[in-house]
């Protein structure tokens, strides 16, 4: 995982605290595009980034994504994200809806690779167009599952 990190552009979707994308800004990412609906995150966020020294390298959105990600193409950079965080409410069925999204509005780098937080107890396929399952692991009640592009459909 660490030599996906060095250089990456990275989308963490319902940042909350923004740990993931400030975890990957520390390891050498280039950008972290932050996007949650909350105003206690967007604001801890804003504040969390300030603090670690990468508003330079930064971007943070208040929106609201069951709405869509379409607006997340005019800010994805050229061939997309390397590495997307996606943390949706669990349960709500939210996650395979995103993946499928991330895929088809070319969010996702060809080489990219997301990684999904669930509940544990939730089955997340193994498939989605354009993503194949590549590792799960489970921490207790949380569920991790990293997708990446599928080689046989040229997604």
């Amino acid at each position: 995982m660490a030599q996906r990190i060095r250089g990456a552009n990275v989308l963490d979707l319902y940042a909350g605290t923004g740990a993931l994308g400030l975890e990957a800004l520390s390891r050498g990412a280039d950008l972290a595009v932050f996007v949650d609906n909350g105003d206690a995150a967007i604001e801890l966020v804003k504040k969390n980034v300030e603090l670690c020294g990468f508003s330079e390298r930064s971007a943070i959105i208040r929106r609201d994504l069951t709405r869509g990600l379409s607006f997340l193409q005019e800010l994805s950079p050229v061939g997309g994200f390397d590495l997307i965080f996606l943390d949706p409410p669990y349960r709500l069925g939210l996650n395979a809806l995103f993946l499928i999204s991330l895929v088809e509005l070319q969010l996702l780098a060809s080489d990219g690779l997301v990684v999904a937080e669930e509940g544990a107890e939730v089955e997340l396929a193994e498939v989605y167009p354009g993503l194949s399952l590549a590792d799960r692991r489970r921490y207790g009640d949380t569920g991790i599952w990293f997708y990446q592009h599928n080689s046989e459909d040229g997604a």
